[in-house]
């Protein structure tokens, strides 16, 4: 029995490779913080009592923020962004070790599609050709079969048939079930 080997398989069964990486990193940082807002007095026109015509004045009904306050404001919003950049930065540095960790633990396994679409190295195939392995030297290639040239031991043997070509003229091959 032949399998196509893949760096993409369409579904994989009992893939364990990746157990010794551990699980993907959660993203620690969270929302960046909002920039605040200064709060302005709010002002109201008053009466000014015992004037004729009526004259009216400013009176503030509620104070907005002081300077002192608004630059307290300002200090903890730059604190909070600074600390969110950095949670930031650590996110990203975690995520590329974790990467790093999988691609590493990814490139010791040969993957093996048993069913789907995956791209072969098989080049010269056509639409509905089938993909037979042939001995190569001491290892194993795949070679584009027509249908009407196909034995019953090759069609027993095939590991697909070809659905399209890539741009870069590899076969693009449906996995035959076995």
């Amino acid at each position: 029995m032949f399998s196509i080997k893949s760096t993409a398989p369409s579904f994989v069964g009992g893939d364990s490779w990746a157990n010794d990486v551990g699980q993907r990193p959660s993203l620690q940082a969270g929302p960046a913080p909002s920039q605040p807002q200064c709060r302005k007095d709010v002002v109201t026109q008053q009466p000014v009592p015992g004037v004729n015509p009526p004259e009216y004045e400013d009176l503030v009904t509620e104070p907005g923020d002081t300077d002192e306050e608004w630059a307290e404001k300002l200090a903890m919003y730059t604190a909070a962004l600074a600390a969110h950049n950095i949670a930031v930065q650590q996110d990203a540095e975690a995520m590329a070790a974790f990467d790093a960790a999988l691609e590493a633990a990814r490139q010791k396994v040969d993957r093996i599609a048993i069913a789907g679409r995956v791209p072969v190295n098989v080049l010269g195939a056509q639409p509905g050709d089938y993909i037979v392995p042939m001995q190569d030297g001491a290892g194993i290639k795949g070679i584009a079969v027509r249908e009407d040239d196909l034995s019953m031991k090759q069609y027993l043997q095939a590991v697909g048939r070809v659905i399209s070509i890539e741009p870069d003229g590899r076969a693009y091959v449906m996995v035959k079930a076995v």
